[in-house]
């Protein structure tokens, strides 16, 4: 089964400040545990609390837009924020947007999601923004975990430079070069071999997510 693509995506950010911009938007804040659960420490929790006035930064676009418009969209949230003291959030994932040590890396644009009934999956949160389903990983081992996220920060890089030209359904791989783009280490990524493991992508409809199940042991296949 294909995924469906959307006609129109939306992303959209809160610009919080102490005092009002141009305008207030009066609209709820995500759920502070929410927040929490998504990577969002205590103390910006409490500094979310000190600026109560709201500013809704949001866009609507294509698919095929998605990436570059998501981006500007956030880097305008960003640069008022700077300019008057506030935070941004993001009310995709949700979490509060942070300055990236490296700008490029996919994990600005989702989180990994915790689900205590399903210890053996590696879930994400936030790529609905770009009209992909959320992808659910199957079959972890809890010991080598950062493993397996590192699998799917690859495989995210892949799919938003992919989406939506081509279907993800399907047999696919993962390589060495797209965890280090998806972790944006250029030097890594032009240097790195193209070692990778196989996997399986299926989607979920009902759920609307992609399963997927690797194929290959990745300590093995990637590093081996």
């Amino acid at each position: 089964m294909t995924v469906p693509v959307p006609e129109r995506v939306r992303a959209a950010y809160v610009v919080l400040t102490e005092r009002p911009l141009d305008r207030v938007d009066d609209l709820p804040l995500p759920d502070e545990g929410l927040l929490r659960l998504r990577g969002t420490s205590e103390a910006l929790v409490e500094q979310l609390r000190a600026r109560p006035a709201r500013m809704l930064v949001s866009g609507t676009y294509s698919p095929t837009d998605a990436r570059r418009e998501t981006g500007r969209l956030r880097a305008e949230a960003l640069a008022l924020a700077e300019a008057h003291d506030g935070l941004v959030l993001d009310l995709q994932v949700p979490r509060v947007v942070q300055a990236q040590a490296r700008p490029g890396a996919v994990t600005q644009w989702f989180a990994f999601d915790v689900d205590p009934t399903r210890p053996d999956d590696v879930a994400t949160h936030g790529l609905e923004a770009f009209g992909l389903p959320e992808l659910r990983l199957v079959g972890v081992d809890d010991a080598r975990r950062p493993m397996f996220d590192a699998v799917v920060v690859g495989l995210v890089s892949r799919l938003l430079t992919e989406w939506p030209a081509h279907d993800p359904v399907g047999p696919a791989a993962v390589t060495l070069r797209d965890i280090a783009e998806g972790y944006a280490e250029p030097d890594a990524a032009s240097t790195t071999s193209e070692r990778r493991v196989a996997l399986l992508i299926d989607y979920a409809e009902d759920a609307h997510e992609l399963v997927v199940e690797l194929a290959d042991d990745p300590a093995t296949a990637l590093f081996g």
